[in-house]
């Protein structure tokens, strides 16, 4: 799976694309690892992803680089982590129906 931004800082809702790629590739049961290999980007799960709580997500994170000193967009994405594993059963991910799957591009 492959995932363009058209910002430096961008959240993005990719849950659609793994349901997609689950159908696609006819997964029933098993786990689905998403992982990030950017230094500067990461994916977490969230409830509920508003432009208003995506703000202050990304101000909350830009006060970490003052205290660990490296560069504000390797730091975000290593706080959030750049890994998800995720369970199917019977085709569907096991996830709540307010659960989204977010790439984060720092």
């Amino acid at each position: 799976m492959v995932i363009h931004t058209t910002q430096k800082e961008q959240l993005i809702d990719i849950t659609d694309m793994v349901r997609e790629l689950i159908e696609k590739v006819k997964l029933s049961e098993g786990f689905v690892c998403i992982y990030v290999p950017h230094t500067s980007a990461a994916v977490c799960i969230h409830r509920d992803i508003s432009q208003e709580k995506t703000s202050k997500l990304t101000e909350l994170l830009g006060q970490f680089n003052s205290v660990i000193g490296d560069s504000p967009e390797y730091t975000k994405a290593a706080l959030v982590a750049p890994t998800e594993v995720l369970l199917v059963k019977d085709g569907k991910l096991l996830m709540d129906d307010d659960q989204r799957i977010i790439f984060y591009e720092f």
